[in-house]
């Protein structure tokens, strides 16, 4: 299991940020047009960055929202297809939600599946940041106005980041090190190639064998590059225990405040790891759904 959310419809909604300010969204007033989704979201303990996209994307796009009550015959719309439309005032609430992710066991829950606190908390940000961004793009789009220039040099600056990671390891990798990675595995034998997943579970023998062959393969090149390095009598290198990332530049900050008309969508982001208070009213039906990505 990798992304859980479950959805919510709402005409208001009333957020605890931070245990000290509440936030409302939204309108339950006579005649209201009001229409928002609250997402509650969790993360398992194998997600990778590129499924934390996906569900941003799904989320967004997701025809679950109407303007009027359930059951009236009106179509069905997504946030962001109601947004770009006009249609009415349109919000989005984004609410973490560990638990999510368990396991009922006898008469007890186990949620063994959740990710790491900390690593949960790196990506439930960039969730709300690639949310943020694809809402930032639907109304500079349906405004015909250019993108914000710190956002387009963001955007440029993660992507060749995602492609920088995505290329082989460094020669100077020591191989023993290539998969050390607990987001995504939990035991390794004795070279350093892994056997179980991030939830215990033994990888396939296709699995195991392709992580063999790239595990090979850097073995090779890493031999090579010491036996270079000796010949050169460079001092100066050394190898490396992680894999090569891009130069610790950092991105340019975001600037949600000035760009992300709440007109456009109300979008609010809910406190990770703090107490959670929450009020809500739907007339519209509870029309709720749960669903992985």
């Amino acid at each position: 299991m990798s992304v859980s959310i479950v959805v919510q419809r709402f005409r208001k909604c009333k957020l605890l940020l931070n245990e000290e300010q509440w936030v409302t969204i939204g309108d339950d007033g006579e005649n209201s047009s009001s229409c928002g989704l609250l997402a509650y979201i969790s993360f398992g303990s194998s997600t990778t960055q590129s499924q934390v996209e996906a569900a941003a994307q799904t989320l967004l796009n997701l025809p679950v929202l109407t303007t009027g009550l359930w059951g009236d015959s009106s179509s069905t719309q997504s946030i962001l297809g109601l947004a770009t439309a006009s249609i009415s005032s349109c919000s989005l609430v984004i609410v973490p939600q560990a638990n999510l992710i368990s396991k009922v066991k006898g008469k007890s829950i186990q949620y063994h599946g959740q990710i790491d606190k900390d690593l949960g908390e790196q990506l439930y940000d960039y969730f709300c940041s690639h949310i943020q961004g694809l809402l930032l793009e639907g109304q500079c789009k349906a405004r015909s106005e250019d993108l914000p220039e710190w956002y387009t040099k963001r955007k440029t600056f993660l992507e060749q980041q995602q492609q920088q990671n995505k290329k082989s390891y460094s020669p100077s990798t020591l191989p023993d090190e290539m998969f050390r990675d607990a987001s995504k595995y939990s035991d390794w034998d004795e070279r350093g190639i892994p056997t179980k997943d991030s939830e215990g579970n033994s990888l396939t023998k296709s699995g195991m064998k392709k992580l063999t062959k790239l595990y090979e393969a850097h073995t090779k090149k890493h031999i090579k590059w010491k036996e270079e390095q000796q010949k050169s009598g460079d001092d100066c290198a050394s190898e490396q225990t992680l894999p090569s990332s891009v130069a610790a530049e950092a991105p340019p900050v975001e600037q949600w405040d000035g760009c992300l008309d709440e007109t456009f969508c109300h979008f609010v982001k809910g406190s990770f790891g703090k107490r959670q208070g929450l009020e809500f009213t739907s007339d519209m039906g509870p029309f709720v759904h749960s669903f992985q990505v």
